[in-house]
């Protein structure tokens, strides 16, 4: 993928409409099914431009993928964790993570991107990188400063972000993906986040109803 930090304005926003554009008509139509003809007949420009910004049309899906995965990062990358409370920090994130992870928008994408997977073993580990790793090194972070803060157990923060996203995540991406047209109501999604986090907090050693009262943990 071009880098995107030496692009004037302009090319920025041709650049910019050619994602969205080819986001909608692979999401349609498939990697395979999408031309490059498509692509600029929506978004205007042409096959010049996609080669000079993308390479060719496996760099407008890897654009593509970067796009959509980076706009849920940057949502999470922006929580303002470190003023809050464990407990309470840890379910901000939560529902934060699994609002954006069940819209039915993100569930479109991964489908997209994980069809594509078994044809084009490299895209798979952008998405993994870019998405996954990205939201996971964030709460890893966050482990890593309640550790050395003494408001969380000593260990692993990487083992503890693994063991956090995947109570959180359950199956309720899986069921999205395979159960079309299904998808939790936010209550039941609270619900959810609120057990697993205290779950979580239990597996670590931490009483959930005394936790927040700011009283440093045994290591």
């Amino acid at each position: 993928m071009s880098e995107t930090r030496n692009i004037d304005p302009r090319t920025m926003k041709r650049r910019e409409a050619l994602i969205d554009a080819a986001r909608e008509l692979f999401c349609e139509h498939g990697l395979s099914g999408t031309t490059l003809e498509m692509i600029t007949a929506e978004a205007g420009g042409s096959r010049r431009t996609i080669y000079e910004l993308f390479g060719n049309k496996d760099g407008v899906f890897e654009a593509v993928i970067r796009d959509c995965t980076g706009r849920v990062v940057a949502v999470m990358a922006d929580l303002e964790l470190s003023q809050m409370p464990l407990r309470a920090a840890l379910i901000h994130f939560g529902e934060t993570l699994m609002t954006l992870l069940t819209t039915p928008e993100t569930i479109r994408y991964m489908r997209l991107f994980l069809s594509e997977v078994p044809r084009f073993p490299h895209l798979g580990k952008v998405f993994y990188e870019s998405g996954l790793m990205s939201g996971r090194r964030i709460i890893t972070s966050y482990f890593e400063r309640q550790m050395n803060e003494g408001t969380f157990p000593k260990g692993d923060p990487k083992q503890a972000a693994v063991f956090f996203t995947s109570l959180l995540k359950a199956d309720y991406d899986f069921r999205q993906m395979t159960y079309v047209g299904w998808e939790p109501h936010a209550k039941d999604l609270h619900a959810h986040v609120i057990a697993a986090v205290d779950m979580f907090l239990r597996g670590y050693g931490i009483d959930p109803a005394t936790v927040d009262q700011e009283v440093p943990v045994q290591s």
